[in-house]
């Protein structure tokens, strides 16, 4: 057994919470982390340039929070902010409007020591709200059997890059990590103005093996301001795959190779998907260039050419 579990003598673990205009959700989150059954543990709330109540609401926790303040400039910034102030052998990731399973902290620390690993993520709950726009009791979410709200996703250990290429399957809430792993391959990259942390994982994922933990650990909270539900005119997933490819290829360090059908696939549906969205709702320019760029994955299709000949109409019109 390692040292570190039988001398009892846990190593300390940095919490990195983003907080922009959270006044409804970050003391929940904070709260969270509090409940925790394991220490030491440091929590660093990072206040992207709120104009809300959220500094108020972190203020109020005294000593028991750090509280770093910059202007709005994105949360890949901000968790780099956090992560440089951080003191802990481990970072982990929480966004303000989730909320932790009580024991997280302790279970995956645990698993880490126990494995060797330097990175674990886990399962998580999508978290619904109900009519009237209220959540359920956090408790009993993570306590309900077979909950139907579990994330489906593959959980995989090891050399995980060729996952990661097909899905972004590590999911930010739910990561702990060793900060001087986080530190060898390079922080948040704030030019990405989303999938900075699918970005992250796939450089991870070229120089660590990871550890996938069935166990969920972390809430989603679903709600109509969630950054991952507003469109872009970048499509960044495919902005993150391509760039990787080019530099790394389709091959994991441990010789694993992307199925390179199914890899079309998903470049075809990132192209495809964000085409669209922008047809219905966005840049008909933006849609008629993304859904040309899924043709490369694809060949042909009629319908692709139907929509791009109807955004051309919604561009002249």
């Amino acid at each position: 057994m390692n040292t570190d579990i039988e001398s009892g003598a846990m190593p300390l673990v940095s919490v990195i919470i983003p907080a922009h205009n959270n006044e409804k959700h970050i003391g929940e989150a904070i709260d969270s982390v509090l409940r925790q059954d394991y220490s030491p543990l440091e929590i660093i709330v990072v206040d992207d340039g709120s104009t809300d109540r959220t500094p108020m609401i972190v203020s109020a926790y005294g000593n028991r929070v750090v509280l770093l303040q910059q202007e709005n400039q994105g949360s890949a910034v901000a968790r780099n902010l956090g992560i440089k102030a951080a003191s802990g052998r481990y970072l982990a990731f929480l966004d303000a409007d989730d909320v932790w399973w009580k024991h997280k902290i302790r279970y995956q620390v645990m698993e880490l020591i126990r494995s060797g690993h330097s990175m674990a993520y886990s399962r998580f709950i999508w978290w619904e709200p109900n009519e009237d726009g209220e959540y359920s009791v956090a408790d009993n979410e993570f306590d309900l059997e077979n909950n139907p709200r579990l994330s489906a996703g593959l959980i995989s250990t090891g050399w995980i890059y060729t996952d990661l290429l097909l899905d972004c399957i590590v999911w930010t809430s739910t990561v702990i990590v060793e900060k001087a792993a986080l530190e060898a391959v390079g922080l948040f990259d704030p030019s990405l103005r989303k999938g900075q942390d699918y970005d992250l994982w796939l450089r991870l994922a070229r120089n660590f093996e990871m550890l996938g933990l069935e166990q969920p650990t972390a809430l989603y909270r679903r709600h109509a301001e969630s950054i991952t539900d507003s469109l872009k005119q970048i499509n960044y997933e495919y902005l993150i795959l391509s760039r990787a490819i080019e530099r790394w290829g389709i091959t994991s360090p441990d010789g694993k190779r992307t199925p390179e059908d199914l890899l079309s696939t998903k470049l075809y549906r990132s192209c495809f998907n964000h085409g669209y969205s922008h047809l219905k709702r966005g840049n008909p320019k933006v849609a008629i260039e993304s859904l040309s760029a899924s043709m490369r994955y694809s060949g042909i299709r009629f319908k692709t050419l139907f929509y791009i000949a109807l955004a051309n109409l919604k561009r002249v019109s």
